[in-house]
Formats: structure tokens, C-alpha cells, sequence
């Protein structure tokens, strides 16, 4: 017996014209449960159609919580594997992306936070939580993790166990 069905979830993403940025991807898993969101700090390789691990990592979160659907959104929308990647790019945010972090948020029951400890970002972006944390203070959304990294900020789920149970996330000074 498998805990969940082999068919995956029908998904889809909004992307930028160009491609380069991806401001929201959808798992639909149906029925009565929480819609959940989960802010991450960039997207990789995942689209409405294919999953990359990190997306994989969320859908298993998401079913175990029996969710109705999954929003993922990250802090930066600009798409490449390598997060140290955003250090040369003018925009890592995208012009779109708070739109669609505030959609997300709106939206869910349950909102996580995961983008982990800010130490592979570039000085100038490390700031960008708070503009993410602004939106959701503004439309009275409270967030929850995993649990913490050293730096305070909350813990990226890729490697963590399924068990887990969320909290309130307390924000580093």
C-alpha cells in the first residue's frame, strides 16, 4: 500500500513573458483541505508541469497536511538553480513578484515561511525578508516554519523530516 497515490498533482505556475522570472507555482490536490502557501527564497527548475526537488520536498509537506492546494512564491522570483546566482542580476525581485507573494497569502489558510539562514545571498539583497514580511503584516497573515537557522530566519525544508510540526515563526531582530 502507498501513502499517496502515484499521479501527481495537476499544477501550474504564473511566469514572466520572458521566462526568466517565476512569481507562483500551484499544486491542485482537490478536496476540502487548507490551501497552504509556502514562501521559498528563489524558484529553480519547476514549472506548472515538472517538479524539482525542492517543489517534490513541498508537495510531500503539502499532502502530509492534507492540503487542498499549495502555493509556493519566493522572495525573489528570478529562476536558476544556484540562489548565488542573484548576486549578477539588476532585478532578482521581478516587477510582478509582491503581487503574487500577497495573492498567495491571501489566499492560504496555512502560510509558511522557508527561504533558510540568508548566508548565501548577496549583502544588498539580505534586507528583501522584510519587504515579504511587510506584505504580510499588511494583510494580517501570520506566518510559521519549521523551525529556525542560526540567523533566525526559517529553516529551507529540503532536507528536513516530514514530521516536523510548524510554529510560529519570531522574526530576528
Amino acid at each position: 500500500m502507498t501513502l499517496f497515490p502515484a499521479t501527481p498533482p495537476a499544477g501550474s505556475a504564473v511566469t514572466s513573458p520572458c521566462g526568466r522570472y517565476r512569481y507562483l507555482a500551484v499544486r491542485e490536490f482537490g478536496g476540502p483541505g487548507p490551501v497552504i502557501s509556502i514562501g521559498l527564497v528563489n524558484p529553480s527548475t519547476a514549472d506548472g508541469e515538472q517538479n524539482d526537488a525542492t517543489m517534490r520536498r513541498m508537495v510531500g509537506f503539502a499532502r502530509r497536511m492534507d492540503a487542498s492546494r499549495l502555493l509556493v512564491w519566493n522572495k525573489f522570483a528570478w529562476r536558476d538553480r544556484d540562489v548565488r546566482a542573484l548576486r549578477g542580476v539588476g532585478d532578482p525581485i521581478g516587477p510582478e513578484n509582491d503581487r503574487y507573494i500577497e495573492q498567495a497569502l491571501r489566499e492560504s489558510e496555512i502560510r509558511v515561511v522557508a527561504w533558510g539562514p540568508l548566508a548565501k545571498l548577496p549583502a544588498r539583497l539580505h534586507g528583501r525578508w522584510r519587504e515579504a514580511c511587510a506584505i504580510a503584516d499588511r494583510i494580517g497573515a501570520e506566518l510559521q516554519c519549521w523551525g529556525r537557522a542560526g540567523d533566525g530566519h526559517p529553516l529551507h525544508p529540503l532536507m528536513l523530516p516530514y514530521e516536523l510540526p510548524l510554529k510560529l515563526w519570531e522574526r530576528p531582530l
